[in-house]
């Protein structure tokens, strides 16, 4: 009897070892800094090596950021400059490092909310304008522009195309804007608007002179809707010149986010110059792949969960596209990554074994119920080949604000 439990036993491991090859993502170090708090973070890495994280807090005045020079074990804080010298931003953030080393930081203003919400009339938040702020070295000093000073002004994103040209776009409610730097973020021309109407989703660049906008229904930090508006605007020049691109898949949208929430669309360019989008239909998260711009796509399911799958995020590397998102809602909800490599027309999806955070409630609304953190967090590839993720600490009745870093890495065994 004991020699075949034995066997069963050896059956059982050896059958786990299998199921598990090739399809995980695993934790090499999980850091949790606390500080002040950093929502919706986004991450990139310096040349040096050096990381530089920034997240966005609404009780502050002047954008935050911070750098480690260790791969994330430690973290400090970066000082960005003053209020008076231009530093302004509370809300949405972007993060861009070129070839060069130049850091840009791109920072959105948004209405202060009060610590007491008694009577407090929630539908006069709104955007006020975008700034961005440049350092040539390593983040010692900073020269700060403003970018937009109008009203709704919304979701800022920061980009460069292959020739070196810096592309930044916004939405205010009234359509996509645009603006280019051809002398590496010293100054800025107003582009013709991406859009008439609609959200900037998200915004991409490839390898060869493309970039790619994702233009949704929802803008103006999520106080209009335009009906309909649901497609990717796709530049194969630098940004002269955009053509429309129909979207694979069904979506729906709602001013309320009732349903299943969206926010950010987003999309990437492999090193074969193919455009992905990355989607959720309830629950089913799915992934479109395009050899040629967005003519014909083929669709790939990615994840299928019991709970509602929702703010999907997507960066690029050399040979994966790193994917990140949300299931389930108060005390379900999960936070997710994944790393997907696409071999002869199959995707094999290697998943980080679903997370739940230390993110509460903000504004001291609900019971410290669990929160997403946000609309997205970032996942991106690392010079050491392996992967970083950001997610936002924020406990305040625990004292704990700040955020995670995550460094994956696949397990190949």
């Amino acid at each position: 009897m004991q020699k075949y439990l034995f066997l069963a036993f050896i059956f059982l491991f050896v059958f786990q070892a299998q199921g598990q090859n090739n399809l995980e993502l695993i934790v090499k170090n999980k850091i949790d800094h606390i500080s002040n708090l950093a929502r919706e973070p986004m991450v990139a890495e310096h040349p040096n090596g050096t990381l530089f994280l920034t997240g966005y807090r609404n009780s502050s005045d002047v954008p935050q950021l911070w750098k480690s020079s260790d791969f994330g074990k430690n973290w400090e804080e970066v000082n960005v400059g003053s209020q008076e010298e231009g530093a302004q931003g509370n809300s949405d953030v972007d993060l861009f490092i070129d070839e060069e080393g130049n850091i840009y930081l791109l920072s959105m203003t948004y209405s202060k909310v009060p610590e007491n919400l008694e009577g407090f009339d929630f539908s006069t938040l709104k955007g006020e304008q975008i700034t961005l702020g440049v350092s040539r070295d390593i983040g010692k000093t900073w020269k700060w522009q403003t970018i937009s000073k109008s009203d709704y002004d919304d979701r800022p994103w920061i980009t460069a195309t292959t020739n070196g040209d810096l592309h930044i776009i916004w939405n205010d409610g009234n359509g996509v804007h645009y603006s280019v730097s051809r002398d590496k973020g010293a100054s800025w021309v107003r582009q013709p608007k991406i859009y008439a109407k609609g959200g900037s989703s998200f915004l991409a660049h490839g390898h060869n002179g493309q970039l790619a906008v994702r233009v949704t229904p929802l803008s103006a930090s999520g106080n209009k809707i335009d009906a309909g508006i649901d497609l990717v605007r796709l530049s194969l020049d630098n940004g002269k010149s955009w053509q429309d691109v129909s979207l694979p898949g069904k979506r729906t949208w709602s001013q309320d986010f009732s349903g299943v929430p969206r926010w950010v669309e987003p999309l990437a360019f492999d090193q074969k110059d193919q455009l992905y989008t990355l989607w959720s239909e309830g629950n089913e998260l799915k992934m479109g792949i395009s050899g040629d711009y967005g003519e014909n796509w083929k669709e790939y399911l990615i994840e299928h969960s019991q709970d509602t799958i929702y703010y999907p995020y997507m960066e690029s590397s050399k040979d994966y596209i790193l994917c990140s998102w949300v299931s389930g809602f108060n005390a379900n909800i999960k936070h997710h990554a994944a790393v997907v490599k696409l071999e002869n027309d199959e995707v094999k999806v290697y998943g980080l074994a679903p997370q739940k955070l230390d993110i509460r409630s903000r504004f001291g609304i609900g019971e410290n119920q669990l929160s997403t953190g946000g609309e997205y967090f970032p996942i991106i590839p690392l010079s050491n080949g392996h992967f970083g993720m950001a997610t936002t600490i924020q406990n305040q009745k625990s004292e704990r604000l700040g955020f995670s870093w995550w460094e994956l890495l696949l397990n190949e065994f």
